[in-house]
């Protein structure tokens, strides 16, 4: 199986499409920056060189023969703190290539005619690389070039010193640039945010729309289009829940009808042949009709279908006593011993879905417990959480149908009763609607089961 990759964020995608910009930018910089200092550079160890060449050229004076002498030695010392990679070279020399000082193999700048006399050029000179600069004058009385050559490893140091400088400086520049989009965008994003938050706080019956105010025009199209959603998924659900209670009414008026016949049917044919298949005729035609209320409460109970308006505060004990007085003339029929043990609790809900619910959790429980067992209803607080359950001593479920049981249609594999298995769905569609849970453990007596709703604290 292929791996599945996380879906990218957009706090990411957004730190990418910064990234390589700013990279770019910042080898753009630098780039600039270098290209900037070089000249200046450049101009300043130029200028410095002429002036050695000029320095040399104040010391030429003319000797006993006429020609001109230089006071210098052959070879000067190389300049205070001279590094070893740093050479200085001289020549005094004629037009003609006659040289009167200095180095006589030592190359002349080409002739750029410049005004001041000065002429630049780079060259390599006994394996090493030099900057040139030739100085044509004639201030003595005849034409003199005075060339002077350095090895460019000063200027080459503070060329790179400025680049690092340069260097360090951008980059702290673009890594503050990108601590401030950064921050800028975990801003900017915080509407998204904030409206995830929103949805996951939503109660799962919740399909109003989403608010639209101090959202971001980029993202309220987003919203927008999430509002169109909910309105579809509302009115299919609302259409939906309308069939099922319109299919259900129709079927309860004709049902109500069929019943009546059949017991004037049988009160004519008393005694008669006939006798036994109305009597299994009639009984269909109650599953038939329970079966056509289970469904309309079930339509009624659909979390979509209710607001937080219809909800009020409940007491639990009050409910309870309500639901025993319905079901006792049953339980007594059946042989079973109906008792409650209710303690104070209110919750937060719709009246008539909990007793739907605590009827059909009744209900359950008559038509599995056997006569001569017995049936007890509770309610409570649990750890600041109220609840209500119904324990019997009846054939319990199995663990491995407990999470079966509770879809709409299901019947145990051992369930010998005439149900339509719409109870336990409608429990825990009532059950969702409040946000509670529905648990189903053993019997408290180790035989049977005991149905828990636990609700939310009431606030």
């Amino acid at each position: 199986m292929a791996e599945t990759r996380p879906p990218a964020s957009v706090h990411g995608r957004l730190l990418s499409y910064l990234l390589v910009p700013l990279f770019l930018l910042l080898v753009a910089g630098v780039a600039v920056d270098h290209h900037v200092i070089v000249t200046p550079i450049h101009n300043a160890f130029d200028h410095s060189l002429s002036r050695s060449a000029l320095a040399i050229m104040a010391r030429i004076r003319p000797g006993q023969d006429g020609r001109p002498e230089v006071a210098l030695p052959q070879h000067p010392p190389p300049p205070l703190r001279a590094m070893s990679d740093e050479h200085f070279f001289y020549r005094v020399s004629l037009p003609d290539g006659r040289t009167i000082a200095g180095t006589p193999d030592l190359p002349l700048a080409p002739d750029s005619g410049a005004e001041d006399g000065f002429s630049y050029t780079n060259l390599t000179y006994r394996n090493d690389a030099f900057r040139l600069a030739s100085y044509r004058t004639s201030e003595t009385g005849e034409p003199l070039i005075v060339t002077v050559a350095e090895t460019p490893a000063r200027r080459d140091r503070a060329v790179h010193r400025l680049d690092v400088a340069f260097l360090i400086n951008d980059t702290v520049q673009m890594v503050l640039v990108l601590i401030i989009a950064l921050v800028g965008i975990r801003i900017a994003l915080r509407p998204l945010q904030r409206l995830s938050r929103q949805l996951a706080r939503r109660p799962r019956q919740a399909l109003t729309h989403l608010p639209t105010q101090d959202v971001p025009s980029e993202v309220l199209p987003l919203v927008e289009s999430l509002n169109n959603l909910l309105g579809r998924i509302r009115d299919s659900v609302l259409s939906q829940q309308h069939f099922m209670a319109n299919a259900a009414h129709q079927l309860r008026t004709p049902l109500t009808g069929l019943k009546a016949q059949l017991e004037v049917l049988a009160r004519e044919t008393a005694g008669g042949p006939l006798q036994e298949r109305i009597a299994l005729l009639h009984g269909g035609v109650d599953r038939l009709a329970h079966t056509a209320n289970q469904l309309l409460t079930l339509a009624r109970a659909e979390p979509s279908a209710h607001r937080s308006s219809h909800f009020a505060l409940i007491e639990l004990p009050k409910l309870i006593g309500e639901v025993i007085d319905s079901s006792l003339d049953r339980a007594i029929a059946h042989g079973i011993d109906l008792g409650a043990g209710s303690h104070p609790a209110q919750v937060n809900g719709v009246y008539w879905l909990l007793h739907e619910l605590l009827g059909n959790l009744m209900d359950n429980a008559i038509r599995h417990t056997p006569a001569g067992g017995n049936i007890t209803v509770r309610c409570g607080v649990d750890r600041g959480h109220p609840f209500l359950e119904v324990d019997d001593s009846g054939t319990g479920i199995a663990p491995e149908e407990r999470a079966k049981v509770r879809e709409r249609f299901y019947r145990g594999s051992g369930n010998q009763t005439e149900g339509c298995g719409l109870g336990l769905a409608i429990v825990d569609e009532v059950a969702r609607v409040h946000n509670a849970r529905l648990s189903i453990l053993d019997g408290s007596t180790g035989r049977g089961t005991r149905m828990r709703i636990d609700f939310p604290a009431v606030s």
